[in-house]
């Protein structure tokens, strides 16, 4: 294990704050508070980066990535694919994009595909300077501190829904096996991923639509009256999220009732 770091990082990062809120503020009357504020802000930190070089900045803060585990087939242990998909990060506070990325999914960590010079480089990203990550256009956010009645809920969750109202998320996850070869020893990864529902502070697992009433008794007819039979049978994932902006509409009415 070995670490990347560069003397010109908190130099870098000062300049890019600077520069970035300068030229936001230049801009600013163009974009008038749209969507392209965000896109505007996007396209001045990849021109930074691209500029300075990305192994100058905080990214470069991280730990060389080294393989533990043999795999023989398909059922590797990364998110969707073994192949790097596009991403952004919000690392230690900076935002970063155009990134090739990796989600293990079997110790939770961020893995970056970076050059240092003609070299490329496998980066595992410290996870606690991980605020949030999208890659392939999935958005995942870092839950640090556990609740009291939650105190497993920490790491990386997929957001699914997110409103005032309610948050759902999902948990990915997939179980190491192994398994005996022709004279060697390999491994599978199978998945094994838990949503949940965050709701008035605390986090409820959510398994099927019984676990909706539980938490939200009062609206047990509008929950039932959702048939499960227009959603495949292995789609139990999409009809949980349905039935969660669902009971969000819901929430969203009754409490403008009570104004």
């Amino acid at each position: 294990m070995f670490f990347f770091n560069s003397c010109h990082i908190t130099t870098c990062t000062t300049i890019k704050v600077f520069l970035l809120t300068f030229l936001s503020s230049f801009f600013a009357p163009f974009y008038l508070m749209s969507q392209e504020v965000q896109k505007g802000e996007e396209e001045y930190y990849e021109w930074f980066d691209k500029a300075m070089g990305i192994e100058n900045t905080a990214l470069y803060n991280g730990i060389g990535y080294v393989e533990k585990y043999k795999v023989i087939n398909n059922y590797h242990k990364f998110y969707k694919t073994t192949d790097f998909l596009k991403g952004s990060i919000v690392y230690d506070g900076h935002h970063y994009f155009g990134l090739e990325m990796k989600y293990d999914l079997d110790e939770d960590l961020v893995l970056l595909n970076l050059k240092k010079g003609l070299r490329i480089v496998l980066l595992q990203l410290i996870k606690s300077k991980v605020d949030s990550f999208i890659i392939d256009g999935h958005k995942f956010i870092n839950i640090r501190d556990s609740l009291p009645n939650n105190p497993g809920i920490s790491g990386f969750y997929e957001v699914l829904l997110e409103n005032q109202h309610l948050k759902l998320f999902e948990k990915h996850k997939k179980k190491r096996f192994q398994k005996a070869g022709n004279n060697s020893v390999y491994y599978e990864f199978k998945s094994r991923n838990v949503m949940f529902l965050f709701y008035n502070q605390q986090y409820y697992p959510l398994r099927n639509r019984k676990d909706l009433v539980k938490v939200f008794p009062e609206y047990k007819k509008e929950i039932e009256g959702l048939s499960k039979k227009k959603f495949p049978k292995s789609n139990t994932r999409d009809y949980l999220i349905t039935l969660s902006n669902r009971i969000s509409g819901l929430l969203a009415e009754d409490r403008k009732l009570v104004q």
